[in-house]
Order: structure tokens, then C-alpha cells, then sequence
């Protein structure tokens, strides 16, 4: 194992502040958007204004936020685990997709008198199974055939959104709104503040966060994500078995992103709706991005991108503007960071040696 630890050690070294590379990035993705926005005939103070209002500017926008806050949380982790093992899963989308299937039918099907104790957390398990079992097939790919995680993973969000959309129509549909029936009262997350739409998914999100550091920082399997991720070859030469790992990196990163799908479907829809993601599976790449893959930064990362994502929503009233030039910025930002060098794969071998 020495010769993997001492590649991890090497690659964890930092050359610059990164804080420093952070605020040049942030600074240039401010002037990028004041020019936009005044390009487009806008105030950037009313951007500003109206992205502050929107994402946490009243209970209602408050409770948008923290939600999708944990969503992201989710989708990051999906994207931060493989990344960490050079293994490029752009599947969260499809991953948390077939979650939150999996929580739509156990939410429906399952006996209504279960209590409130049994089925939610029945319910959240199954949805993060259900992401397991769609991630493990490209996994189970790219270890036995070596074929590209990156195909396989994309083209599958095609078929999990296909997937859903005969839920939604054919299987359990609920009249003529595009929609399933609504799950079971008693699977929906609770909402601890009376007046609040805010429901307690949070908290799952950040004790998956912490847990997910965990596996990353203080397990067998943890040490050989990193291991892998930073040289395979040597990793292989000191008996860590990569293609059992790939797999188990793919189902970890599949019941991340279904816990996704569990926060959407028991927590903020209560229904499986069509086209319900908003792409929040692709944006859990930037966020995996913006925290460089760590779990725990992953948090803060969710929150800056869930202000952006659910202020930009407010945009059309406050500014004139379309909702799209909240993604712009959220794109601009991530762009910068790796261009500033705080977004940096290192790879300390030869890129054949994978």
C-alpha cells in the first residue's frame, strides 16, 4: 500500500492559496455577469437584489432553498465519489431518477396504516437502493468490459427518464395532471416549522454528507477510492482488487443520487412529476466540482449553488431577466475555478495507465 498512500500524499499537496484562486475566480465571474446583465439592458444591483429576495428573502424562499440545497447535496455526492476514483459518473440525473421511482411505488404501494416511523425511512432506503442497482450497471461495465463509464452512465439518463415517464402515465397515473398518484401521508417528510414548506430532508442530506466523508476518509474502501483515483497501476501492484471497487464506487454514488430522487419525492413533490429534476443530477457535477470533491464541502458548495438556482427563479419579476442567466453564472463560476487552477485534476502517472 505504501507506494498508492505516498501518490495520495503527493497529489494532496497544494502549490498556491486556494482561497486566493477563489476570490479571483469569484471577482471574475462578478465582472463577467455585471457585463452581461448590462449588455442586457439590466441592473446588476437588481440582479443582485432580485437573487437575494428569491432565494432567501421570505419563509417560502427560505424553505425553495434549503430543499434544494439538499437535493444538490445529494447529486454532488453522486458526482464526488467516482470523480475521486477517476471514474466519471455524469449518471446522477438518471441515478436520481430511478430513486425517486423507487420512492413514488414504495410510497403508493406500501400499506397506508404503517406508521409514519416505519415508512418513511422504508421508503428513503428504497429509493437509495433503487440509485444503487441503476449505478451498479455501469460499474459492473467499466470493470469487466472496461467499457467508458461516461457513455454508459449518459446514455442510461435517457432510459431511467423513459423509466419514469411510464410510471407516471401508465402505471400509477393521477388523472390528466403529468404526475403520479400521491404517495402515502405517512411517507412524506415532516415539516417541523408550522407555516414553512421546510422539511427535515436536510438533515438526511447532511448526515449522508458526513457519512459519505467518512467512507471516503476512514475505510478500506475509502482508502482505495483515493488510491485508485490517484494510481491505478500501483494500486493494482498492491493488491487492491480495482474492478470489485469500481463497482462498489458506482453503488455507493447511485444511493447518494437516490436519496436525491427520496428528498424530491417525499419532501418537496410528494408525487413523481414529470420532468421534475430540472437537471439538478448534471448541476451536482459543478457542485462535486466546486468543493474539489471533498464530501463535507459539498454542503457549502449545494448552498451557494441552491441560492443561485432558486434566486435566478426570480429574475423574470426583479430584473427583467430570464431565470437561464442564474445557470450562466453558476457555469461562469466553474468555469473560472478551473481556470484559476482551484478545479485541478492531477494525475501523477501517464494517462494510459487507468
Amino acid at each position: 500500500m505504501s507506494t498508492a498512500t505516498s501518490v495520495i500524499q503527493a497529489t494532496d499537496r497544494r502549490e498556491l492559496p486556494t482561497w486566493v484562486r477563489t476570490v479571483v475566480a469569484l471577482g471574475g465571474t462578478l465582472a463577467a455577469t455585471a457585463i452581461l446583465v448590462t449588455a442586457l439592458g439590466a441592473s446588476p444591483i437588481q440582479v443582485a437584489k432580485a437573487i437575494y429576495t428569491g432565494s432567501v428573502g421570505n419563509s417560502f424562499s427560505i424553505s425553495q432553498t434549503v430543499i434544494t440545497m439538499g437535493i444538490l447535496i445529494g447529486t454532488g455526492l453522486a458526482a464526488a465519489i467516482p470523480f475521486s476514483a477517476r471514474l466519471w459518473n455524469v449518471g446522477g440525473e438518471g441515478q436520481m431518477t430511478f430513486g425517486a421511482m423507487a420512492a413514488a411505488v414504495l410510497g403508493i404501494v406500501l400499506p397506508e396504516t404503517w406508521s409514519a416511523w416505519l415508512l418513511i425511512p422504508i421508503v428513503m432506503v428504497g429509493a437509495m437502493l433503487g440509485g444503487a442497482i441503476f449505478a451498479a450497471l455501469p460499474g459492473w461495465l467499466k470493470a469487466r468490459f472496461d467499457a467508458s463509464e461516461i457513455v454508459t452512465t449518459l446514455m442510461l439518463n435517457f432510459v431511467a427518464v423513459n423509466a419514469a415517464a411510464w410510471i407516471i402515465f401508465d402505471v400509477f397515473p393521477e388523472g390528466f395532471v403529468q404526475k403520479t398518484e400521491s404517495i402515502h401521508a405517512a411517507a412524506e417528510l415532516p415539516r417541523p416549522i408550522e407555516g414553512w414548506l421546510l422539511d427535515v430532508g436536510i438533515v438526511a442530506a447532511v448526515v449522508a454528507a458526513v457519512v459519505a466523508w467518512f467512507i471516503v476518509r476512514h475505510t478500506r474502501l475509502g482508502f482505495s477510492i483515493r488510491a485508485i483515483g490517484a494510481n491505478a497501476q500501483a494500486s493494482r501492484l498492491s493488491g487492491i482488487r480495482t474492478e470489485k471497487v469500481t463497482v462498489q464506487t458506482f453503488l455507493l454514488a447511485g444511493a447518494f443520487a437516490g436519496l436525491a430522487g427520496a428528498l424530491i419525492v417525499q419532501g418537496r413533490d410528494h408525487a413523481l412529476l414529470q420532468d421534475f429534476s430540472a437537471n439538478v443530477g448534471f448541476v451536482g457535477i459543478g457542485v462535486a466540482l466546486v468543493a474539489r470533491l471533498h464530501p463535507v464541502a459539498v454542503i457549502g458548495s449545494a448552498a451557494l449553488f441552491a441560492v443561485l438556482r432558486v434566486g435566478s427563479n426570480s429574475l423574470q419579476a426583479g430584473a427583467g431577466l430570464s431565470p437561464v442567466v442564474g445557470e450562466m453564472i453558476i457555469a461562469t463560476f466553474v468555469v473560472l475555478l478551473m481556470v484559476t487552477g482551484v478545479i485541478k485534476f492531477r494525475y501523477p502517472e501517464g494517462a494510459d495507465a487507468h
